[in-house]
């Protein structure tokens, strides 16, 4: 039998996105005059190793901006819990509850996720992985409210 829960969402959380920014805006920007001293000393090697080093943060920052601080700003929601599925609009996956086996909370240095194993292998593998870092809300928190929902609200296998 089928309940009809109010979908619970999870908005993108605006102050991770500018905390990752910041640290990648302070690593360019320490950077910076370490780039200004090779050019200086007509040092190539060393300029180009800095150079390409900028690059892939300024990338990852463009990243972030685009993905994570927009959408915060938005107020875009990041994971929503419904009656069918679990979505996770950051890796853009609709995941329907009939098909978990089981949910765990994996805890990394910086922040947690919510890891999902399947019933059957997906077109995601075994499992999926889902970062909450960029989640507003505490980890453990929406794991157990990600763990209720499930038992509560899917319609079975």
């Amino acid at each position: 039998m089928k309940q009809n829960n109010k979908p619970i969402t999870y908005p993108y959380s605006r102050i991770n996105s500018y905390l990752s920014t910041a640290f990648i805006v302070g690593v360019v920007g320490w950077s910076v005059p370490h780039l200004l001293k090779f050019v200086e000393a007509n040092d190539v090697k060393d300029y180009m190793l800095i150079a390409a080093f900028d690059v892939v943060f300024i990338v990852m920052g463009l990243i972030v901006v685009i993905k994570y601080i927009i959408s915060a700003l938005q107020g875009r929601i990041a994971l929503e819990l419904n009656d069918e599925e679990l979505i996770s609009y950051m890796r853009d996956v609709s995941i329907p509850w009939k098909d978990i086996e089981d949910i765990d909370l994996r805890r990394g240095k910086s922040s947690s996720s919510l890891y999902i194993t399947f019933k059957v292998e997906t077109d995601h593998g075994s499992h999926i992985r889902i970062p909450l870092q960029f989640v507003m809300g505490k980890d453990e928190d929406i794991y157990e409210t990600v763990k209720a929902y499930k038992q509560h609200s899917h319609t079975g296998s």
